[in-house]
């Protein structure tokens, strides 16, 4: 009797069946994995050019909103002539550029192939400030924003400290709200001019008038009634026929005239 083949036996619950890969199937996983290797090489030669070609090297840098500044200041802050575009760290790039004292605000992009452009916002200057031979911008908060060579058009004081004022120090924002003061108030209380005014950090503001006389008044407090003690003393020294060189109305009650 011929031998019978045994049957193999279907698998119990909770086996799995293993069979054997057909050969079509592993020429498929195998040509899967040649594809991906293909293209990771095609990827990386890709950015490899990327990196390496001059064609993406920032190689114009386009300025705009500047007055303080000039255009070349500013590229030179930015430093990012010569970068490949995709190499470039546009955070430092602003962190160089908000350092500048000038600077309020900046937005900064890069755009293909190879330009960069810096859109700037400066701060305003309300008043020049005289200290150490040179004439800086100051803003509203007493930020030094910038030397000039020529007095500017705004209201300008002179410090009596002869050590040069570092870019972006503060200088006393209480001088220059007195300043602003007494351009408004002289004129009108006491029919003077300012010709000059002076700071110091001992005395405070004085102003060297129109009538010749420099008047002292100190620190911005009661200003109003500094002024108005000022022109009840060049009253008295009219009725005695007398002039002065200064004055002092820091202190009330007590002027002291020379």
């Amino acid at each position: 009797m011929p031998a019978r083949h045994a049957r193999p036996e279907p698998a119990r619950r909770g086996e799995r069946e293993v069979r054997a890969p057909r050969s079509g199937s592993v020429r498929g996983l195998v040509v899967t994995k040649l594809l991906a290797l293909l293209l990771l090489f095609g990827a990386s030669g890709l950015l490899y050019h990327v990196a390496a070609s001059d064609g993406f090297r920032i190689s114009s840098v386009v300025v705009t909103g500047t007055r303080l500044l000039s255009d070349r200041e500013v590229e030179a802050t930015a430093a990012v002539s010569g970068i490949n575009i995709f190499w470039l760290r546009q955070e430092e790039v602003a962190r160089r550029l908000q350092a500048l004292p000038a600077i309020e605000s900046v937005q900064a992009g890069a755009y293909l192939p190879n330009r960069y452009e810096v859109r700037i916002a400066e701060r305003t200057p309300v008043a020049g400030w005289i200290r150490g031979g040179a004439t800086w911008l100051v803003d509203a908060e007493g930020r030094a924003l910038r030397s000039v060579d020529a007095p500017p058009s705004l209201p300008t004081i002179r410090d009596a400290d002869p050590t040069p004022l570092p870019t972006g120090t503060a200088v006393d924002r209480g001088a220059l709200a007195t300043l602003f003061r007494l351009q408004e108030v002289l004129p009108r209380v006491a029919g003077l001019s300012a010709r000059e005014f002076e700071y110091s950090a001992d005395a405070g503001v004085s102003v060297l008038t129109d009538a010749g006389v420099r008047v002292v008044f100190g620190r911005g407090e009661d200003l109003d009634w500094k002024v108005t003690a000022l022109v009840a003393v060049r009253r008295e020294l009219e009725r005695q026929g007398q002039r002065a060189e200064l004055i002092d109305v820091r202190f009330k009650d007590r002027p002291y005239v020379r």
